[in-house]
């Protein structure tokens, strides 16, 4: 993404711009995959959380997925923005280890379709620019694309709560016990989780740990968009097109939460 590693082993880094220390008296956690222009649910969660802790070491979903793809907005509605990966011999990756297929073809595409839909915007020559030099300047490393555009759509939005790779912190795992061991390892007091993760969780495995659930559940409201009718659930990045800064009063009005013994009892039922 144009980010320099420093020094280190690979994928024990932090991009600069990013925090390796959260100074608050209460640590507050929160977790997702590396993902391509994330939608809005993915700022708001990191917004309520003093570190978001990307999973790179996981990997890669069989079927559809939102990591390398996302929705923008054009004339005719939805537009999908895929990013093509390197897969042919290579089994199930880790998205740590992921590689664009074709990049510079796919870059110069999908910088064309940015331009074509989106360059009335009031906001659109400044974040372009940025855009154009995160992914002209990587290489074909999916990570280092995302790791680009990830800070770039925080420090846009004015969001500047931090994130820390899993692969920096040398815990694995899956499941349930990788997010608890990565929350002791924090010294995390509370975790905050995508409302639709509690049926797959094991609530009580985070209790007998000490640690407090929160499941966040994001509903943004209307905004103003181009090329008619309101569609929810795009990409980040339509909002930032659209309202720049101030989306980010978007995202924090779209925002709801329970408690942990509220959302796991309503799991139950």
């Amino acid at each position: 993404m144009g980010e320099d590693k420093g020094e280190g082993e690979e994928g024990n880094f932090l991009p600069s711009g990013w925090g390796a220390q959260n100074s608050g008296p209460l640590m507050i956690i929160s977790f997702n995959q590396p993902a391509f222009i994330p939608w809005g649910g993915f700022f708001a969660r990191l917004l309520r959380s003093g570190r978001m802790v990307l999973l790179d070491e996981s990997l890669l979903a069989r079927g559809f997925t939102f990591v390398n793809r996302n929705r923008l907005k054009g004339p005719e509605g939805e537009v999908w923005i895929t990013v093509p990966l390197k897969r042919k011999g290579r089994g199930r990756q880790k998205i740590k280890d992921l590689e664009i297929y074709e990049k510079a073809r796919w870059a110069s595409k999908f910088l064309s379709t940015l331009g074509h839909y989106y360059r009335k915007s009031l906001y659109f020559e400044a974040v372009f620019r940025d855009i154009e030099a995160v992914v002209n300047e990587a290489d074909d490393s999916f990570m280092t694309m995302a790791l680009g555009l990830l800070p770039l759509l925080k420090r846009h939005l004015g969001i500047e709560n931090e994130m820390v790779l899993q692969s920096s912190l040398g815990i694995s795992g899956k499941g349930t016990p990788l997010l608890v061991s990565i929350a002791e390892k924090l010294r995390a007091d509370e975790v905050i989780l995508p409302h639709g993760s509690k049926k797959s969780l094991e609530c009580a495995q985070f209790e007998r740990a000490g640690i407090k659930l929160r499941f966040l559940r994001y509903s943004p409201p209307q905004y103003p968009q181009f090329w008619g009718d309101f569609l929810p659930n795009l990409s980040a990045l339509d909002l930032l097109l659209c309202l720049g800064p101030s989306g980010r009063e978007v995202i924090k009005k779209g925002t709801f939460s329970l408690t942990a013994r509220t959302a796991c009892d309503i799991g139950k039922g």
